[in-house]
């Protein structure tokens, strides 16, 4: 499903590079937990692989297709990411801001199809939020925006899911609910869902493989027991 070849990331403009050479053979269907300290560059890789930030060098490939090589439409069809901030938005409902998720398969001004409204529907109800649908989308806690735009990502319908530090704004018994939805959605959906965090021992109990980033490597773990966190975080573990 998705493959890093001898990637390179950073930021391409200010001549910035933070990380060389990172290369996964594949990554299937799975939740798929990203750590590292701050300011290591997550949220930079998690852009890349989505395409929203362009590689320094290498590869992106989803289904053999390089997303920095492609249409925006089928960029859409292979990646969705939800941002660290969500979206400051005014005037649009939780049901109109999942529906925007759909936006790869509507022509143009052409009304929502049955599909449309039928996945949109679906995508609100796995996450959690039909009761608040017709609610305005800027009134709501930042933990029930980020379940909102889970509920995009799903109506998106593409094969990867990026999560930026999705647990941020969320309590404990909060951030336990989401991560099971997320392990749950991974596997029922047959997606593969990559999120970052910094609540490592929570999220350690959920996912099922571990990328890693530190100031000077990267490091995948196919088996999340295989991982020392003293390694990663010297000095703070």
């Amino acid at each position: 499903m998705l493959q890093l070849k001898n990637l390179s990331t950073g930021i391409q403009k200010q001549g910035i590079t933070l990380h060389h050479n990172i290369t996964v053979d594949e990554l299937g269907p799975g939740l798929i937990l990203l750590i590292g300290p701050n300011g290591v560059g997550k949220s930079v890789l998690l852009k890349t692989i989505c395409g929203l930030m362009p590689p320094i060098s290498g590869e992106v490939l989803i289904n053999q297709i390089n997303i920095h090589q492609t249409s925006p439409e089928i960029r859409a069809s292979l990646s969705s990411i939800l941002l660290a901030t969500p979206p400051q938005l005014e005037h649009l409902s939780v049901y109109d801001m999942v529906m925007s998720g759909r936006q790869r398969f509507l022509q143009g001004w052409s009304d929502p199809t049955e599909k449309d409204v039928s996945e949109v529907l679906k995508a609100i109800k796995k996450t959690g939020v039909s009761d608040i649908q017709q609610k305005n989308f800027a009134e709501l806690s930042d933990g029930i925006k980020q379940k909102v735009m889970l509920a995009r990502c799903l109506a998106q319908d593409s094969q990867i899911i990026l999560l930026d530090e999705p647990l941020a704004f969320l309590d404990y018994p909060s951030r336990t609910t989401f991560l099971k939805l997320l392990h749950q959605l991974a596997k029922t959906e047959n997606k593969c869902i990559i999120y970052s965090s910094h609540d490592l021992h929570l999220s350690l109990k959920f996912c099922d493989q571990v990328m890693a980033l530190t100031q000077t490597e990267f490091l995948y773990f196919r088996n999340p027991s295989d991982i020392n966190l003293k390694d990663i975080f010297p000095e703070t573990h």
